[in-house]
């Protein structure tokens, strides 16, 4: 949802016999249960709940992205948001029994019935996630780009086994092979004869990084549509200003209206903010008490820990986390980035970031009104001033509230660098609204399974 509305043929048949896996295995159960009968009393509550255990399973699987997924992605991604849309869909249906009073439906039967549902449709999908991978075949592709950002970009294609797309060359603007890491790529020329290397050189997709001039990229679609080619665009940030644009006619002239987002925070959203941190803080107030206690036993120093952070409009405040590092960690150093093998963090403090346990004080920003459950995440004024001056348009994720958690955090990996990031933010900042939220919310659960994303 946040990064495609597409919906197809084929996304409506796999919903289709999705729903048909999840009721047939609540008719299993049954049978299990009762010794192969259906018996009225326990089989009716089942049937006049049977639309909306249907349509609540929709709506997890599509928040979870389960009818957009690309056969590019990782198992586990559609692992994991399988296990999530079964738990909440039956979280769903025992509410929904004891809201109309029926309490005939018996409880043994949601439990067995969800754990048929997870081996039939990771069957099901595994089966169906190896024939769209098969299908899609190994893709030869050619990276067209600057300098170093050529290199680089090349790099994470090949290092992404995923992705199916083997780097069998480069084209670049400036001289990239002398630099480290050319010698692993083909040189294939200069963009200025970009047409006349892609005649000669058979490929199935062209990758054109960022900074690439605009005119060029329009000359390389261009040639590429021309010639059947597909077209992975790294989006620049002008390019993901465009998205949500509207076509419009001014006289006879074409022009696309690029809304202002002001990133006015609305009533709706608020609520949704307040209601979630304020049941979120309640529910895990013991937890927060004895983790509290453990990092006092632990090591020396406060259990909070107190850090500026910019909100939005550029202004600065105080985030509260669970303390993670040595009391005083960067009194030598000043400043620095947290990295995955941080040597500051303390025991205790490596389990809670594994975990995100440490955000945990943050719902006390979120009631306060400094922090959205959603948005970018707030970033310290000292960096701050490093990328606005280092990344053309930084200061524009400022025009949104920061969240605990967002695009960047689900989609985005620990070391996704801070402008891959900032597309994530604008992103977000273009297409937000509740719905939305809800989706990044459910997805960020999965995030605590998947050590490689973002925190």
């Amino acid at each position: 949802m946040w990064l495609s509305d597409r919906k197809t043929g084929l996304s409506i048949v796999i919903m289709i016999i999705d729903v048909l896996i999840i009721n047939i295995s609540i008719i299993i159960a049954y049978l299990i249960r009762f010794n192969f009968t259906l018996p009225p009393y326990n089989f009716d509550p089942y049937l006049q709940l049977f639309f909306w255990i249907s349509l609540g399973s929709l709506f997890f699987f599509n928040m979870y992205q389960l009818y957009s997924v690309s056969p590019r992605t990782k198992w586990d991604n559609q692992f994991y948001s399988i296990i999530l849309a079964v738990s909440l869909t039956l979280m769903l249906s025992i509410s929904l029994t004891y809201i109309s009073a029926n309490y005939a439906f018996p409880r043994s039967v949601f439990m067995l019935s969800g754990f048929i549902q997870v081996i039939l449709l990771t069957t099901w999908r595994y089966f169906l996630w190896r024939a769209a991978k098969k299908s899609l075949g190994v893709q030869k592709a050619i990276i067209i780009g600057n300098g170093q950002e050529t290199l680089e970009t090349a790099e994470r294609f090949a290092e992404f086994s995923e992705s199916h797309i083997e780097i069998i060359g480069i084209i670049s603007g400036e001289d990239s092979f002398t630099k480290p890491g050319g010698e692993k790529f083909k040189a294939l020329g200069n963009t200025d004869e970009f047409d006349k290397v892609l005649n000669s050189v058979p490929c199935d997709v062209v990758i054109i990084t960022p900074s690439l001039d605009a005119a060029l990229k329009e000359k390389i679609v261009c040639f590429c549509y021309s010639s059947a080619r597909e077209v992975f665009l790294i989006p620049a940030l002008y390019e993901v200003l465009l998205v949500k644009a509207e076509l419009n006619l001014i006289d006879d002239i074409p022009v696309f209206g690029v809304k202002n987002s002001n990133g006015e925070s609305n009533f709706i959203k608020r609520l949704l903010d307040l209601i979630v941190a304020v049941a979120a803080f309640i529910i895990t107030l013991p937890v927060m008490a004895l983790i509290g206690l453990i990092i006092k036993l632990n090591s020396p120093g406060p259990i909070i820990y107190k850090q500026e952070r910019v909100t939005k409009g550029g202004k600065v405040f105080t985030l509260y986390k669970f303390r993670t590092m040595v009391q005083d960690a960067e009194q030598g150093t000043g400043p620095v980035f947290a990295c995955e093998d941080d040597q500051r963090a303390t025991k205790v403090g490596r389990i809670l970031r594994l975990s995100r346990l440490d955000e945990l004080p943050q719902l006390v920003n979120v009631i306060r009104g400094d922090m959205s459950m959603v948005g970018p995440r707030p970033e310290r004024p000292f960096f701050v001033e490093q990328y606005v001056k280092e990344i053309y348009g930084y200061e524009n994720r400022h025009r949104i509230k920061p969240g605990i958690t967002g695009i960047a955090q689900i989609a985005g990996k620990y070391n996704t660098g801070p402008r891959e990031k900032l597309v994530f933010d604008l992103l977000y900042a273009k297409r937000n609204n509740v719905l939305v939220d809800i989706q990044i919310l459910l997805q960020t659960v999965k995030v605590l399974f998947m050590r490689d994303k973002a925190s």
